[in-house]
């Protein structure tokens, strides 16, 4: 596992989501721009796929305001021909962000009632999730440019056979 500020344990196919909250103990407002740095794999074997996105790009703090922003992670593991499962922006993936769209069948621009970009998260539960091979672990830093240092995230993902929910066939009326 590596050293990092949050440490999200998973298993392919999983959303997680990890707030952050954010203080401005200034008296004045402060602009803050968030970003997702590159996933880094650093142990297991590259048959995982990580998808982060935060909910905001940009969040503007009122003086001593706190503000919650969440980051959504989604795992999954690469097809046995080494092809990632997922295409480049799939509108299945679950931590991909859905178009709003109106009555008319065109994209809706979200509301900001609250300042806060709505995010829908989609999932397909018709496709089956590629597992992976062994336990993978990846990190990346999220930036909090005009607040705070920047906070490494670590993903540790957890193959399927590694500590499963044990459910017997014996009913007790066979033997």
């Amino acid at each position: 596992m590596p050293e990092a500020d949050v440490v999200v344990r998973a298993r392919a196919g999983e959303v997680r989501v990890v707030p952050f909250r954010l203080h401005n103990t200034w008296r004045r407002e402060r602009e803050v721009s968030l970003e997702v740095g590159p996933w880094h794999i650093c142990s297991g074997d590259d048959d995982l796929e990580i998808r982060a996105i935060l909910e905001e790009d940009k969040v503007v703090l009122k003086p001593c305001e706190d503000r919650v922003v969440r980051l959504l992670i989604s795992t999954r593991g690469a097809n046995d021909d080494g092809s990632s499962s997922t295409r480049d922006k799939d509108p299945n993936d679950p931590a991909v962000p859905a178009e709003p769209v109106d009555e008319a069948g065109k994209t809706a621009k979200p509301t900001r009632t609250t300042g806060r970009k709505p995010v829908d998260v989609v999932v397909d539960t018709r496709r089956r999730t590629t597992d992976v091979g062994s336990c993978v672990s990846a990190y990346a830093d999220v930036r909090f440019e005009g607040c705070a240092r920047p906070q490494r995230v670590a993903v540790v993902v957890l193959p399927a056979e590694c500590d499963p929910v044990d459910v017997g066939c014996d009913c007790g009326c066979c033997c």
